[in-house]
């Protein structure tokens, strides 16, 4: 499920989008995650879920970049921005599983994306990017993490995020594990310059 009540609906363009990462530091924490935990070398073939403006390109090495989204602005954003650089495609991880373009994957990344997703949802996302991996292939991914006697006021920051399905570490690793034996998961109490809370799944088919 997803908020796009007052303000938040203006996070859906894409030049908005932009700018609200640069203010609270999430492309600074994007560069982060992509160096040490995507970790991606020139040639690998990357899978960005969810990829909105397709920003992680940036921080990314010359690879094979595949990215999908839902929003078609963010999607035209993209193919503008960034050329022949990737591959945009506005679609899902359901409407897009059956597109062969999307296997054989070294890497697949969901960064910002499962608490916008419901269990089901979710469960499919997750099964959709081990499906497009190759053996020895990893998913990222990074989102928004309830903890234990977190702050109230991070608690109120978080709690009006779009993506209205925010999980546990333990839900996180329980949902990561019905479908990855192997996964991993680093969480962040600071990650960025407003009061919020991240965690980090890493999982190897």
């Amino acid at each position: 499920m997803e908020s796009n009540a007052g303000l938040l609906r203006w996070l859906k363009v894409p030049f908005v989008y932009n700018l609200f990462q640069g203010v609270v530091g999430g492309n600074a924490l994007r560069r982060k995650i992509i160096r040490n935990h995507v970790r991606a070398r020139p040639g690998d073939k990357v899978i960005d879920i969810g990829c909105g403006p397709a920003q992680a390109l940036q921080s990314l090495p010359q690879v094979e970049y595949l990215g999908l989204d839902i929003n078609p602005d963010y999607i035209a954003f993209a193919r503008r921005a960034y050329g022949d650089k990737g591959t945009f495609v506005v679609g899902n991880t359901q409407s897009l599983r059956g597109d062969s373009r999307f296997k054989d994957a070294d890497i697949v990344i969901a960064i910002a994306v499962l608490h916008h997703l419901d269990d089901e949802e979710a469960a499919d996302c997750i099964r959709f990017a081990y499906d497009a991996l190759k053996r020895g292939g990893r998913l990222i991914c990074h989102d928004a993490c309830w903890i234990p006697n977190q702050g109230a006021f991070s608690k109120w920051i978080m709690s009006r995020d779009r993506g209205q399905n925010i999980r546990t570490e333990q839900q996180f690793r329980q949902l990561a594990g019905k479908t990855f034996q192997n996964a991993h998961a680093w969480v962040n109490t600071k990650p960025l310059r407003i009061p919020y809370v991240t965690i980090v799944l890493e999982c190897e088919r």
